[in-house]
């Protein structure tokens, strides 16, 4: 089986590599896909869309069985701006299998920043004056002092992906 992941970034691909292992045997192909949403995703919608298309475009890309799209945004609400995150399998001729995770409130020095046309990997650089951020713990990780990284968050959302998929298949 071929598993096409919407992504080229580490921690997406590594999680959706863990969640799949002990249940699906296969290869996995990381490719750069688009989005085909902004590049920072601000409402939950415009970031489960950049899941969806991440997963039907890797899928057709690389011909593959199953395409894996993860995405990360921000939300705006009245309790302040929180991290959301939606992941989705698309298998060919079928409805994507899709799946939320983790959220959490920032703050709004950092929500302000991103809401006015800052990329959220960006300003996490500049917060914490470190380099790739994104790559590594993540907002989650630096918030959650380190408890929840972005690797464990995208785990358990690509493991609502997987169950979902392994009953659809068994019903």
């Amino acid at each position: 089986m071929r598993i096409a992941i919407g992504t080229e970034n580490p921690t997406k691909v590594n999680a959706i590599k863990e969640a799949f292992a002990p249940f699906v045997e296969g290869e996995f192909i990381s490719t750069n896909v688009p989005s085909n949403v902004s590049v920072q995703p601000l409402t939950d919608q415009e970031t489960l869309a950049g899941a969806i298309n991440r997963a039907k475009n890797s899928l057709e890309l690389e011909e593959a069985d199953i395409g894996v799209g993860l995405e990360g945004g921000l939300v705006k609400t009245d309790y302040g701006y929180f991290l959301c995150n939606w992941g989705a399998i698309y298998v060919q001729d079928q409805n994507p299998i899709i799946a939320g995770g983790a959220r959490i409130i920032i703050p709004d020095e950092i929500g302000e920043l991103v809401f006015s046309g800052n990329e959220l990997g960006d300003v996490m650089d500049q917060y914490v004056k470190r380099n790739n951020v994104r790559h590594n713990e993540g907002a989650i990780g630096i918030f959650t002092n380190g408890i929840v990284d972005r690797t464990k968050m995208f785990i358990e959302l690509s493991n609502l992906l997987v169950g979902q998929y392994l009953y659809q298949k068994k019903v």
